[in-house]
């Protein structure tokens, strides 16, 4: 499953595609050309993540600072470190792991000749009072059982009427994470882990020397390719 969705009008290569489709406004979904046909064809999915990350913008900054934003944990569950997870289930006590997103969305099944690719986008809105102090928008997330079912029913439950239950949601827990997340090239596991202001020069040193090992790494595979014979 392929985030952003291709165009079902596109042809050829998708990755020609030069829309912007990783977000869809939910304030425009009825009117738009895009995702309101999905929309009424019953293309409602949800999208499940341990968290996501969100810049501030209502701070101007040089190097904007990056937030990890998840739902709220037990107290001996810290989601910065999967090893506190214990992640288990039975039937008297139900789900005693990491507590995890569900975000709205519309999905979409693309194909060309035979080449056949699903691809989604994450439905948002306006923020909630818990989290307008960093961002002025944030993704439609389903907090309840009833939400959930209710967006996947499309049998049962009309796009107007689906589109009723999403609301911003409140309950929210965040923490600020290194700048290292700012490059889409970083991914190390340690992109979630929690970081304050006193050590933001130790986080600096992490990525500088992770890009150092990554260029190197480039650069002894450049070193390990064989000459060309000319013939």
């Amino acid at each position: 499953m392929m985030w952003g969705i291709i165009p079902p009008w596109h042809k050829g290569n998708y990755r020609t595609n030069n829309l912007s489709t990783n977000n869809c406004r939910i304030e425009n979904i009825k009117t738009s050309k895009l995702y309101n046909p999905i929309l009424l064809n019953g293309g409602r999915c949800i999208i499940v993540v341990e968290g996501y990350y969100e810049w501030q913008t209502t701070v101007k900054n040089k190097v904007k600072q990056p937030f990890y934003i998840y739902a709220p944990q037990e107290e001996h569950i810290k989601i910065d470190d999967s090893s506190t997870w214990q992640n288990n289930y039975d039937e008297k006590s139900g789900w005693k792991g990491v507590k995890l997103l569900y975000i709205a969305g519309l999905y979409n099944i693309w194909q060309d000749n035979d080449v056949i690719i699903y691809s989604y986008s994450i439905i948002t809105m306006d923020s909630s009072s818990t989290l307008e102090w960093l961002h002025h928008r944030m993704p439609a997330i389903l907090e309840t059982e009833l939400q959930k079912e209710a967006w996947l029913d499309i049998e049962n439950v009309n796009p107007d009427m689906a589109l009723s239950y999403l609301k911003p949601t409140v309950l929210l827990s965040w923490h600020q994470v290194s700048t290292a997340v700012n490059n889409s090239r970083y991914k190390s596991n340690d992109c979630n882990k929690r970081i304050s202001k006193e050590n933001k020069k130790s986080a600096q040193s992490t990525i500088t020397s992770w890009f150092t090992k990554v260029d190197k790494r480039k650069s002894n595979d450049k070193d390990n390719i064989p000459n060309k014979k000319t013939k």
